[in-house]
């Protein structure tokens, strides 16, 4: 499998593990990584520069880093850094199409089978990758969407604190309705998906930052009707650790009911 990795990061100069994304690519050859500098206002830039200049050449022939000055979000990190790659490896580049106050460091002109996001911090380890592929492979019909859940359970590493379980299951719930699907955890920073995908869900601007996964499954369902329930797949993954220095507070906590219902509403008008 070829997968393209889009890492959003903003302010992660310190909790960069550089040497655990080295050896992903190491033990992976079909493994890309397109890292998004989200307009940082540490030293992110200079670091993600340090590291794609260290490289081997054949390392950093699967490297590429995105940088710009002003802070967009997370979901627009993520749609900016998949835009960006899916025009370089399914479309003619038209440089009209791109920002040109976007720095690129390293190009990408592969195809590849899926593309996906992985949070920065790697709570989510990338050992879990060929957990997705597996449980992709044994599914039929093959899905265009596969997300990983935290579900805590025998035989799985899920650390979670006491906030973000409860917070997690509340926000779920709320989702599951909204959407019709029982869906276990939206949030999970780890995702893969189809090429086909990033015109359908990741053209538009997302309208909140950290419920844009709620959005991409949203504009899923706008454009395959009840088929796309079927197009997803939720793989319980093995190990997560909540990652110390999170960007989501309190304030983010109070907000995300009223932001879920005005997401849901926002779309519900289309």
């Amino acid at each position: 499998m070829k997968t393209c990795l889009i890492i959003p990061c903003y302010n992660e100069a310190e909790r960069l593990q550089f040497s655990d994304f080295v050896n992903a690519l190491q033990d992976d050859q079909g493994l890309y990584f397109v890292f998004v500098n989200d307009g940082s206002k540490d030293h992110t830039s200079d670091v993600l520069k340090a590291f794609y200049h260290e490289q081997p050449s054949q390392l950093k022939e699967r490297i590429c880093v995105l940088s710009y000055n002003n802070n967009k979000g997370k979901s627009n990190a993520v749609r900016i850094g998949l835009n960006w790659a899916y025009q370089q490896s399914f479309e003619q580049p038209n440089e009209s199409k791109f920002d040109e106050s976007i720095e690129v460091l390293g190009g990408l002109n592969v195809m590849v089978d899926y593309y996906g996001f992985w949070d920065a911090d790697l709570a989510t380890p990338f050992g879990e990758l060929a957990w997705f592929y597996q449980f992709a492979a044994n599914t039929s019909p093959s899905p265009s969407l596969v997300i990983g859940s935290r579900v805590a359970r025998l035989g799985a590493n899920i650390e979670r604190t006491i906030f973000r379980h409860y917070s997690g299951r509340i926000f779920a719930t709320l989702i599951s309705q909204g959407l019709g699907w029982k869906v276990h955890d939206t949030q999970c920073g780890a995702k893969i998906f189809q090429p086909h995908l990033i015109p359908i869900c990741f053209t538009e601007v997302f309208k909140t930052s950290w419920l844009f996964d709620v959005e991409m499954l949203l504009r899923l369902q706008l454009h395959y009707g009840k088929a796309s329930e079927s197009m997803v797949l939720e793989v319980p993954i093995r190990q997560w650790r909540d990652v110390k220095g999170s960007k989501i507070g309190w304030d983010d906590f109070i907000k995300v009911p009223y932001q879920i219902w005005q997401v849901f509403q926002s779309y519900k008008k289309r």
